[in-house]
């Protein structure tokens, strides 16, 4: 006989199917930009409208015509203009949450934060049961009772995967998050444990040029000449102390530059 799930995805994916392309083309949108073109992602109903209904009909008729391909949707928006706008608000657009006039502040989805500290830092991060080099974004529970798995997961709010709705992933920061990260045994550990420091001093860097390699490597960026100059003072005469370097570190991974999507 014909295996059902079959027929499933055919009807999930027929051009016809206006719900299924709308949600899904949303949910693509909120993924990128922190927020739906209906909101929550999860209620899609008629006394719950779009707050661009042209938008989302375009994007889910886009969605449709590149045959469900979910790397030509996610193409299309990253290339758009909307979504290099700057997240520093003007005086016409501060007061805007709906209209997608000025990029939102997202911080990494805990899974993403952690990937990023470990890329960062070239840190060995293990998670039980798993191969050496998973990562946390392949990473899941092997028990359904085991919550996200992990408790650096589970402090930044993914999903426990118990329900389908959307609401279980967290984004939203909080104090525990903040303590976390400033005494907890992630950016720590990482930083110690990857010795991405201790690389580059036995390279006999300047100061200069490594300070200049830890903000490329966390924040993607050369400090500026205002920066430099106080993380010079923080140096002082400890040229080649590894402890200040990875203090410099460690500040630069708890920075909201850092965390935060901008």
């Amino acid at each position: 006989g014909i295996d059902q799930r079959e027929v499933l995805a055919k009807w999930l994916t027929s051009p016809d199917n206006e719900l299924f392309k709308r949600n899904l083309a949303n949910r693509i949108w909120a993924h990128f930009f922190g927020r739906g073109l209906v909101e929550p992602v999860d209620d899609m109903r008629v006394s719950n409208p779009p707050t661009n209904k042209p938008l989302l009909d375009a994007l889910a008729q886009r969605l449709s015509d590149a045959n469900f391909s979910l790397r030509a949707l996610v193409s299309d928006i990253c290339n758009s203009r909307i979504y290099q706008l700057s997240a520093k608000p003007n005086h016409t657009n501060a007061d805007d949450t709906r209209q997608f006039s000025r990029s939102r502040l997202r911080r990494l989805r805990a899974d993403v934060l952690l990937d990023t500290i470990v890329q960062a830092t070239e840190w060995d991060r293990r998670f039980g049961y798993f191969p050496p080099g998973t990562r946390a974004i392949q990473f899941y529970p092997l028990n359904i009772y085991a919550g996200t798995g992990d408790g650096f997961l589970a402090t930044f709010g993914r999903s426990k995967r118990t329900s389908i709705c959307a609401c279980e992933t967290s984004s939203e920061p909080n104090l525990s998050q903040t303590l976390h990260l400033l005494v907890g045994n992630t950016i720590q550990g990482a930083v110690g444990g990857g010795e991405v420091v201790k690389k580059l001093l036995d390279r006999q860097m300047k100061p200069e040029e490594l300070i200049e390699t830890l903000y490329i490597r966390s924040l993607t960026r050369k400090p500026s000449a205002e920066e430099l100059s106080a993380m010079l003072k923080l140096v002082g005469d400890r040229k080649s102390d590894r402890g200040v370097y990875e203090d410099i570190f460690q500040g630069l991974l708890n920075s909201t530059e850092f965390s935060f999507n901008h």
